[in-house]
């Protein structure tokens, strides 16, 4: 069976002498079975110091919770020397070696303040920080009352200011024009999750793609327009044009006063 939403699984553990068998192994060597690759793998875990593995979540391999799936990894919780944690877990049909490159983008996103904190990694495994997060359309689904308007604008602004410092930085996510995917709420903030298909080698777009998913052309655009009483959507598209062609300090302000979250 390929991996398919569902409702949450229960919980399941297993430690790593485990990990071999069935339906486990089936996880550690997605998406197909193999042996030799998950004695590796379970080296690969040991060294990182993981005792157990934690099956959960919304999305399953088989009849095993797992917290997310992509075209790169399968992602785990595990618990490790004590703490919980998050193991991406390269898939065996991936189109890379390894996670080098994955790991090194998501670091120097990490100096800067963005995604999940990269604790330690092997040839198929990054760890990293859990994160216990609802999905940008759940969250914006539970705002009601009074302040509703100016909690969605500070979750806008933080989440714009993030992109921002990766375009700074020069790194482009790659993948920010589906956000549900990508940038999760956890811990009361916006979190840019997900750098396996980011890069320093092309002009970032980070800004640009996440403001018009969320304004725009997105699944959420209409609630987030009416959230933040946003309805100028060509006024906001060339804004952002101007600030794609020269990536300013000026153009970005000035997207942001007309999303009316400057001066934050």
């Amino acid at each position: 069976m390929e991996s398919e939403k569902s409702p949450r699984t229960p919980s399941e553990r297993a430690d790593l002498s485990q990990l071999t068998r069935t339906p486990y192994v089936r996880v550690l060597t997605y998406p197909g079975i193999s042996l030799e690759e998950a004695k590796s793998r379970v080296k690969q875990l040991e060294g990182l110091g993981v005792e157990e593995v934690v099956f959960e979540g919304h999305t399953r391999i088989g009849s095993l919770g797992v917290l997310g799936l992509g075209t790169v990894g399968v992602v785990v919780k595990a618990v490790a020397r004590g703490g919980e944690c998050a193991l991406k877990i390269r898939r065996t049909d991936a189109n890379r070696p390894d996670m080098e490159e994955e790991v090194r983008v998501t670091k120097m996103a990490n100096r800067i303040g963005v995604g999940p904190e990269v604790y330690a990694h092997t040839r198929d495994v990054i760890m990293m920080k859990l994160l216990e997060y609802e999905e940008l359309a759940e969250w914006l689904k539970r705002l009601k009352g009074p302040g509703r308007r100016e909690a969605a604008r500070g979750m806008v602004h933080a989440l714009l200011n993030q992109c921002r410092k990766l375009d700074i930085m020069g790194i482009d996510h790659g993948q920010l024009s589906n956000l549900r995917k990508h940038a999760v709420i956890a811990e009361g903030a916006p979190w840019i999750i997900d750098f396996e298909s980011a890069g320093t080698g092309r002009r970032p777009r980070n800004v640009t793609t996440a403001a018009q998913y969320l304004f725009v052309g997105g699944a959420l655009a209409p609630a987030m327009r009416r959230a933040l009483g946003v309805h100028d959507t060509e006024r906001l598209k060339a804004l952002l044009g101007a600030y794609k062609e020269d990536l300013s300090d000026y153009a970005y302000a000035k997207a942001l006063e007309h999303l009316k979250v400057a001066g934050r």
